[in-house]
C-alpha cells in the first residue's frame, strides 16, 4: 500500500531514478535533528504518500476533515485515511506500533505527560484548537440541584479521561471560584455516552466539548454550570496533532507536507466558521441544523511554544507534571 513504483519509460530514466533514490536515502539517513523530530532532508520527495491519522469526532478535528475535502492533502501529495477513535490515548499504542502515523485532537495534557514520563518520544506537527467561551464546560440537569460551581462538591463528574485537559481546566476554574476540588469525583465516560450517562443519573454532571456539550444542553435540558474556558484558562490550548519523533525523523518530507496542509486548513477553518459547521455532520452525529448553532474555538495556524507552555505550567501547578519538559523541543520545524 505504501510502496513507490519506478517508471519504465526507458532504461536510462530508470537508472537516473535509482541514482536519485539512492542519494535521497543516504541523505535522509543522516538528516535527523534529535529532540523535535525535525530533519533536513536532501530531497523533497515524500517518503510516504499514504498516511493514517487517528482522530476524535469533535470540533477540534474539523480542519483535518476540511483539509481532505478541500484537497489540501492532495495538493501536498498525500492520501490521508482518517481512523475515528473515541479517546485520543486509545490511538497512542497504535501510533507507537506504526499502524497509525499521526493522532489528531490529542489532548495536550495526556501527551505531554507521556513525553515527560518517557512513555513515548513525541513531536507536535500542528496545533488543534484553543477553547473559547461556551465551547467547553460542565453541565448538569436541573433536577440535580447543581446550579453553580460550589454545588459540584461531593458530586461525580463524567470526563472523557481522568487526569487530562478536562480535569485540569475544570479544577483551575473551580479553585478560582473557591471550590475544594478534592471533593469533586471525576469518572470516565466516553464523549458519545455522556448524554445518556447524565440522563440515567450515572453521573451528576458531565464535562464535555462540542458537539457533545450542545447535544446534552439541547436534547436533555441540561444547563451549563461551569465554563471550563474562562478565568485562568481563557483561550486555553486544548489539543494538537502528534507523531512520534522517530516517524517524523524517518519521514521529514511527509511530516512537513502534512503540517503545511494542516496549517492551511487551520487558517481556513478559523476564518470560515460556516465551513466548520458544514463539515461537522460528516464525521459526527450532530445534525446540520445543530452544527450551524455550535460555537467553535480558535484554530491556530502556527506552532507557538509560548502558548503551549501554558499547558505545562498548569500541569505543574495541578500536580500532573513533576519533571521538566521543554515544549519547544517537541515542535516540528
Amino acid at each position: 500500500m505504501r510502496s513507490s513504483h519506478l517508471g519504465r519509460a526507458s532504461l536510462a530514466a530508470a537508472t537516473c531514478a535509482a541514482v536519485a533514490l539512492l542519494a535521497a536515502a543516504c541523505g535522509s539517513g543522516s538528516g535527523g535533528s534529535g529532540g523535535s523530530g525535525s530533519a533536513s532532508p536532501s530531497s523533497t520527495a515524500l517518503e510516504e504518500s499514504h498516511i493514517v491519522v487517528g482522530a476524535l469526532p469533535v470540533v477540534d478535528d474539523a480542519p483535518l476533515y476540511l483539509a481532505r475535502k478541500l484537497g489540501y492533502f492532495k495538493q501536498a501529495g498525500l492520501t490521508v485515511t482518517i481512523d475515528p477513535v473515541t479517546q485520543s490515548t486509545q490511538a497512542l499504542p497504535d501510533m507507537l506500533h506504526g499502524t497509525v502515523d499521526i493522532i489528531g485532537g490529542a489532548n495536550y495534557v495526556s501527551y505531554f505527560e507521556a513525553q515527560a514520563k518517557g512513555e513515548a518520544q513525541l513531536t507536535v506537527l500542528s496545533e488543534g484548537v484553543d477553547c473559547t467561551a461556551n465551547t467547553f464546560g460542565i453541565a448538569a440537569l436541573p433536577s440535580s440541584g447543581i446550579t453553580k460551581p460550589a454545588d459540584l462538591a461531593g458530586k461525580t463528574v463524567g470526563v472523557n479521561l481522568t487526569d487530562n485537559i478536562q480535569t485540569l481546566t475544570a479544577n483551575a476554574v473551580l479553585k478560582a471560584d473557591g471550590v475544594n476540588t478534592s471533593k469533586v469525583t471525576y469518572v470516565v465516560v466516553p464523549f458519545p455516552d455522556m448524554a445518556s450517562a447524565l440522563k440515567s443519573h450515572k453521573v451528576d454532571a458531565i464535562s464535555a466539548v462540542e458537539p457533545f456539550l450542545a447535544g446534552a444542553l439541547a436534547g436533555d435540558g441540561a444547563k451549563t454550570v461551569v465554563s471550563s474556558c474562562g478565568g485562568p484558562v481563557a483561550n486555553f490550548p486544548m489539543s494538537g496533532y502528534f507523531a512520534t519523533q522517530s516517524w517524523a525523523q524517518k519521514n521529514p518530507n511527509t511530516a512537513k507536507a502534512f503540517q503545511t496542509a494542516m496549517f492551511k486548513a487551520q487558517a481556513y477553518a478559523d476564518s470560515h466558521p460556516s465551513a466548520v459547521a458544514s463539515i461537522l455532520p460528516t464525521y459526527t452525529k450532530v445534525s446540520a441544523a445543530a452544527a450551524a448553532k455550535l460555537p467553535s474555538g480558535t484554530y491556530p495556524s502556527t506552532l507557538d511554544a509560548g502558548s503551549l507552555g501554558r499547558v505545562t505550567s498548569l500541569m505543574r501547578s495541578g500536580g500532573l507534571l513533576t519533571s521538566s519538559l521543554d515544549v519547544s523541543s517537541m515542535l516540528f520545524h
